[in-house]
């Protein structure tokens, strides 16, 4: 499980899955939480 935190406010379950696909995973996770920044 991937999360981030923006000041006060923690988003969690950016992804998440297991160790076969955890590259994966991680990449998703950062994609995501750059489209959040993105989105504010």
């Amino acid at each position: 499980m991937y999360y981030v935190q923006r000041g006060t406010t923690l988003i969690i379950m950016l992804a998440g899955g297991d160790k076969s696909t955890q590259s994966r995973d991680i990449e998703l996770a950062k994609q995501r939480a750059t489209k959040l920044d993105d989105a504010t």
